[in-house]
C-alpha cells in the first residue's frame, strides 16, 4: 500500500510541474505579446480666459474674460513707470500688491465662465514744459489665470501667487 500512495504523490507531483510549466509559458506569452494602436483626442481641462487691452498705445483699457467651461481666478500685473496712471472701475474688485517694476491686481471674485472682470485703465500722463521730447513708451501688461480649485471653504494658490485664499471668496457672485 506504501508503494502505491507513493507512486500517486510522485504522479501528483508530476502533474502538478507540468501544469505549471504550462502555465507559465501562457502567462509569458500574455505579457510579451502587444499592439499598437493610433490616434488621439485632444484634452480639455476647461479653464481659460482672454484678455483685451484696447488698441491705444498711450493708454489700456484691461478686461479679462472666462472663456472656459470652469470657474477661474486671475490676476493682472502692469510694469509701469512714474508717468503712468492706473484706476480701477471698481476698486472693490480688485487686490493690488507691490511686485518688482509695477504691481499686480488680484481678481477678488470668481470669474465663472463668460463673466468678465471689471475694468483697469492704466493711462501715461506725461507733462513737458517747453519742446515735446520724442519718446517711446512701453507699457507691458501680463494676465494668469487658474482653475478655481478649493479644499472645503479654503481656495488653493497656484505656485507663484500672493495668498489670496483670504481675498477671494468662495461664494459666486449674485446678480
Amino acid at each position: 500500500m506504501e508503494k502505491r500512495s507513493r507512486k500517486k504523490v510522485v504522479m501528483l507531483i508530476i502533474a502538478a510541474i507540468l501544469l505549471l510549466s504550462v502555465s507559465i509559458g501562457v502567462t509569458l506569452a500574455y505579457f510579451s505579446d502587444y499592439e499598437e494602436a493610433s490616434g488621439g483626442a485632444t484634452l480639455k481641462l476647461g479653464g481659460e480666459t482672454e484678455m483685451t487691452e484696447g488698441s491705444d498705445s498711450a493708454s489700456k483699457h484691461i478686461v479679462v474674460e472666462n472663456t472656459g467651461l470652469t470657474d477661474m481666478i486671475t490676476r493682472v500685473m502692469i510694469f509701469d513707470n512714474e508717468h503712468m496712471t492706473v484706476t480701477l472701475e471698481n476698486e472693490k474688485d480688485w487686490h493690488v500688491t507691490e511686485i518688482k517694476g509695477g504691481k499686480c491686481y488680484y481678481y477678488t471674485k470668481i470669474l465663472e465662465p463668460g463673466k468678465k472682470t471689471s475694468a483697469i485703465d492704466a493711462e501715461l500722463s506725461i507733462e513737458w514744459q517747453g519742446e515735446e521730447p520724442e519718446y517711446n513708451f512701453d507699457v507691458t501688461v501680463v494676465h494668469e489665470s487658474a482653475q478655481a480649485v478649493f479644499n472645503g471653504r479654503t481656495l488653493a494658490t497656484p505656485d507663484g501667487w500672493d495668498d489670496i485664499s483670504n481675498i477671494i471668496s468662495p461664494d459666486k457672485e449674485e446678480e
